[in-house]
């Protein structure tokens, strides 16, 4: 609506000189158009499901690497039985708690790599884990990021849309003062100004109030 209401006033601008008021509110429609368009592109790139799949993918592979050093601390434990508790995955899916118990874990795997190695752990194993919690972190910290920004320019969708519709309000007793005597352009004012409705809003305002229910009796 805003981007048909600017369209109209650059179309008539003969009909609102320069440096009336008609002219300034056209131009403040012209920005509002510009700045919802570029808050819905922002809004666009942060909905990607990118951010969620790297951060649901670094916490999947961290737990899997804690799971296999908590499993081989379980065969450890026949013979120091008090590795096992030493070595536990959280059972919650917070992510406070997973890349607590990580570092744990790997500053006590460290501790007994030699055991982990003979086991059949990558010598690599403790660097591994302290690779995924900083993946994790990453990950957190992009859709942390992300999530912000979403918020930003939704808060900026409805500041700048609240502007825009005030300003064609403002226009439209200006144009109705203005082409009050030409028909033609009136009907184009009332076409650019026009809001559509979304297909269930409409659906449900066509829809009737109420049913009336049919009894059927059935006759035996």
């Amino acid at each position: 609506m805003l981007v048909r209401v600017s369209t109209f006033g650059a179309e008539h601008a003969a009909a609102f000189p320069i440096d009336t008021v008609a002219a300034r509110t056209f131009v403040e429609v012209q920005e509002a158009a510009s700045q919802l368009e570029q808050h819905a592109v922002t809004q666009a790139s942060v909905r990607s499901r990118d951010r969620v799949y790297m951060k649901a993918a670094a916490r999947t592979r961290l737990r899997e690497s804690l799971r296999d050093i908590s499993r081989t601390a379980r065969a450890l434990a026949i013979d120091a039985p008090g590795l096992r508790r030493m070595f536990r995955v959280p059972r919650t899916n917070g992510d406070h708690a997973l890349l607590t118990a990580a570092r744990a874990m790997a500053r006590d795997a460290t501790e007994n790599a030699e055991g982990f190695i003979e086991h059949g752990l990558p010598a690599t194993f403790v660097t591994d884990v302290d690779a995924a919690v900083a993946a994790l972190e990453h990950a957190t910290s992009e859709y942390e990021s992300t999530k912000q920004a979403g918020a930003v320019a939704s808060a900026g969708v409805d500041v700048v849309l609240a502007r825009g519709r005030a300003s064609v309000r403002r226009l439209d007793a200006i144009v109705a003062n203005v082409c009050r005597d030409d028909p033609p352009m009136m009907a184009a004012w009332r076409l650019a100004r026009r809001v559509e409705r979304s297909g269930r809003t409409a659906s449900m305002e066509r829809r009737p109030a109420s049913v009336p229910i049919r009894l059927v009796t059935r006759v035996a």
